[in-house]
């Protein structure tokens, strides 16, 4: 079954991107790419990367192969460093403390989009573990931000190999999505004569992953409204990634891409590299429900509901169907807003509030309905149908006063405000 809803086509926007999908990379590769062209927030480019893997099995040479006349790889190895060599080294001027940046952040300064690679990572102390914290979440060296395309890979050995090295922080480990390495041994047999294949790293847009990653952040949400317990998880009950506010916007974030690379639950492989990247971001407990969650959502396409072009039976929706069917909604009717689509798409949304309204289930729809109206929809909708003609002025006016006459509606209304 697809990830996005069932009922629905591939988004036009996918045709612009391709499935990464390669017989020929190591386990953890393909889930890599997908993160690194992962639109991150604050204007960022990546979802910070920890990957965990066994002496010897190419996650240096991988990412150093990444490398090109557009992408700069500069690799460090933490635990030789000073921590003020990523946190900067404080020295007075003019009775101020100002912040010197080591030399490796001019690195990047003539290839802002790069790849800042910070090698054997569970060998460096928690001084420099500490010092890290800032570099890897908000790309900033002390005070000096890196360039916004500079995304940020770790790699580590396993903790049960980690002879002489230091547990992660939980703060540390929460910054990254954490995915598993290795080389099958068919693929190490096949690389013996015909050699390494090499990464493609895509590009993702960060327009399209915004319009896109609203959609994401309601079915994420209306996950979180069942499961409320499964925001936060336990650092010491999970190994690798963890689930904290944080995470749960990372594998948001990474579900949308998925998405708009054409990533499919159902395909054995793609299921895999859609389920290991939200494991590494959230761990198994709170990863498997939310795809199996995800995998079942049974929704139309808003958009084309609202246009008219398909149509949807309220009545066979669930309540967590409905609640993001309607949250999907209110994102297309809110871009409709200062277009012609305005009336069209409100006189279906209203009519399909009524149709929630005569099944019974209003307190689905409530919160939605009240968001709507206060982001100015009605004002907008009646001065333009006060311009409209008669007949569809007289029909929207009509809607409005059947839905938000509503008596059980306004008494929601009354006790939220």
């Amino acid at each position: 079954m697809a990830l996005l809803p069932c009922t629905r086509a591939p988004a036009p926007c996918s045709k612009k991107y391709t499935v990464l999908e390669s017989k020929n990379l190591p386990t953890g590769a393909e889930a890599l790419l997908i993160a690194l062209a992962t639109p991150a927030p604050h204007g960022l480019t990546g979802i910070p990367v920890l990957l965990w893997g066994k002496p010897g099995v190419g996650k240096s040479s991988f990412i150093e192969g990444l490398a090109n006349d557009r992408l700069r790889v500069t690799t460090l190895i933490a635990s030789i460093h000073d921590p003020t060599d990523f946190s900067g080294l404080p020295f007075l001027e003019n009775g101020q403390v100002r912040y010197a940046v080591p030399e490796w952040v001019s690195d990047f300064d003539q290839s802002p989009d790069g790849i800042l690679f910070l090698d054997e990572l569970s060998t460096a102390p928690p001084s420099v573990q500490s010092a890290l914290l800032r570099v890897v979440f908000e790309r900033k060296v002390g005070f000096t931000p890196l360039p916004g395309g500079v995304r940020i890979v770790a790699a580590a050995n396993p903790p049960d190999l980690m002879v002489g090295g230091w547990e992660l922080s939980p703060p540390l480990r929460n910054r990254f999505v954490h995915l598993q390495w290795d080389i099958p041994e068919q693929l190490y047999i096949r690389s013996l004569t015909q050699g390494w294949e090499g990464g493609q790293l895509p590009r993702v847009s960060a327009e399209d992953h915004a319009r896109r990653l609203a959609e994401w952040k309601i079915r994420v949400g209306g996950f979180l409204r069942l499961r409320p317990d499964a925001l936060h998880g336990s650092p010491d009950e999970n190994r690798y990634g963890f689930a904290t506010p944080r995470t749960w916007d990372f594998a948001t974030a990474l579900l949308c891409t998925c998405d708009l690379l054409g990533y499919r639950l159902g395909d054995g492989q793609q299921q895999r590299v859609i389920l290991d990247l939200v494991t590494g971001c959230l761990g198994e407990a709170a990863a498997i429900p939310l795809i199996e969650y995800l995998t079942n959502l049974r929704l139309p396409d808003p958009e084309a509901v609202l246009a008219g072009t398909e149509t949807v039976d309220i009545t066979s929706l669930d309540d967590a169907e409905l609640y993001v069917f309607y949250y999907s909604l209110n994102v297309y009717l809110l871009r409709a807003l200062e277009s012609p689509r305005l009336v069209p798409f409100s006189l279906k949304y209203l009519q399909l509030a009524e149709e929630v309204f005569n099944d019974g289930r209003r307190d689905i729809i409530f919160v939605p309905l009240r968001e709507m109206a206060r982001a100015g929809w009605l004002a907008r909708l009646s001065a333009t149908a006060s311009r409209a003609g008669t007949q569809e002025q007289g029909e929207i006016l009509e809607q409005i006063t059947r839905v938000f006459s509503d008596e059980a509606f306004n008494e929601f209304v009354d006790v939220l405000a």
